[in-house]
């Protein structure tokens, strides 16, 4: 046997050795264990133009996922530890393996911020800083994988202004939320745990000019993880006439909510008034006696 032919034969039987590792992989995952590979894929939302959402709110987002089990328990063997998406385009996907004859809850969550969750039943939010969506879809294995478009879990607020303002270190400017929460749970898509109260919102020094009633001019924006319940918020701006604190009643905020507050953020709660003095041509005499000392 001529060496050229015994080179062939060996790369002949290797081709054949891997083809038989990799059917037997397939024969593994697709018949011994029940596994099937499944697409999985998720957007964030995107227009919504009755709430103004802008287009930095998705910007460098990470996105993850957990699998549990159809009443939403750990499925066997560490398979629901939490699971980093790649980002594709607008959305985000993930292959997973999965029982074809099994039920399943898919959880979503994406942040702005860096931390991953230990566990989407428990997600630890920061009130003001991270812009976060969720989402949760039921359901068997499919061909055609299964896809979800997530919700802000949130409510943003933006405060505008409608006249000319200064906020800076010595005159700063606070927004208080009364009732907020600290986690989320994406299985029950709602906030978990007691609320924590009044966490406080400090805008960056900003200086406005050319704000009006028809044009006003925003100040800055935050997010606040909270329920479903109208809020009473506390605006204080300490300008310098010492402006008092002052409540803004009846607030709707809820998540996927954007609330507008807009107003005379300047002079917001100094009473404006008018002292008259007037000369009476009727006298009035009055004696005051002295004597020489």
């Amino acid at each position: 046997m001529n060496r050229k032919l015994s080179t062939l034969m060996l790369a002949a039987a290797a081709l054949l050795a891997s083809c038989s590792q990799n059917d037997e992989l397939q024969s593994t995952v697709n018949d011994n264990e029940g596994l099937k590979p499944m697409t999985i894929s998720v957007t964030l939302p995107e227009g919504m133009t009755t709430r103004a959402i802008a287009a930095d709110d998705a910007e460098d987002a990470h996105c993850f996922v957990q699998i549990l089990n159809e009443v939403g328990d750990d499925l066997e063997g560490g398979h629901s530890a939490v699971k980093g998406m790649t980002k594709t385009g607008n959305g985000y996907t993930a292959t997973v393996y999965l029982k074809g004859d099994e039920y399943y809850n898919f959880l979503f969550w994406a942040t702005s911020g860096n931390e991953e969750p230990d566990d989407l039943r428990n997600v630890v939010y920061t009130n003001g800083e991270t812009l976060a969506w969720a989402g949760k879809e039921s359901a068997a294995w499919s061909a055609n994988g299964v896809s979800c478009t997530l919700k802000h879990v949130v409510s943003r607020i933006t405060l505008t202004t409608t006249t000319k303002l200064s906020v800076s270190g010595t005159n700063p400017l606070t927004i208080t939320v009364p009732t907020t929460y600290t986690a989320y749970n994406v299985l029950m898509m709602e906030p978990a745990g007691a609320a924590t109260s009044d966490f406080t919102y400090t805008f960056d020094p900003i200086t406005v000019s050319g704000a009006s009633e028809n044009s006003p001019v925003q100040i800055g924006r935050f997010y606040a993880l909270v329920n479903k319940e109208p809020q009473v918020l506390k605006l204080h701006y300490d300008g310098p006439l010492g402006n008092p604190e002052k409540e803004i009643p009846n607030v709707p905020l809820a998540p996927n909510t954007h609330v507008v507050l807009k107003g005379d953020v300047a002079n917001f709660g100094l009473i404006s008034g008018t002292i008259t003095a007037t000369v009476d041509n009727d006298w009035i005499d009055q004696e005051h006696p002295f004597e020489n000392l």
